[in-house]
């Protein structure tokens, strides 16, 4: 009867070992929800909101992150600055979404796919973090 347990635990053992762990690289395709995002982005400063909404939907199915939800509420706050009460909604539900994913979460410390346009002259407390390449 003594080795009936000692095979589970073993068994057991044998099938954790076979279960691999995942990064999120491998689980998501980031670099193709990176991709949504930028262009989505690019939409954005176009005043796009359907299109650019639509590049940040598609990165939230690929890769579901604050960031692509975070784009996506903001995207639907601009289309729905007019008084479209179901864009004020919808945006509503994707910061939600976004900092139930990440409460911490900031667009200011997300790489920035071109610089925002309208901050050149804004006083540094509003600009984005600057990078420093390293050795200089």
């Amino acid at each position: 009867m003594k080795l009936i347990p000692a095979f589970i635990i073993s068994l057991c053992l044998m099938i954790g070992a076979a279960v691999p762990a995942f990064s999120a690289e491998e689980l998501f395709d980031t670099e193709a929800s990176s991709k949504h995002i930028s262009e989505g982005r690019a939409l954005l400063h176009q005043k796009k909101f359907d299109a650019a909404i639509q590049q940040f939907e598609a990165a939230s199915e690929i890769n579901p992150n604050a960031e692509s939800f975070f784009y996506a509420g903001y995207a639907y706050y601009l289309k729905g600055r007019n008084g479209n009460e179901e864009s004020l909604k919808k945006s509503r539900e994707n910061f939600d979404k976004a900092y139930e994913l990440d409460p911490g979460f900031s667009p200011l410390r997300t790489p920035a796919a071109e610089p925002m346009q309208g901050r050149e002259n804004a006083p540094a407390s509003q600009k984005p973090p600057q990078t420093i390449a390293p050795g200089k």
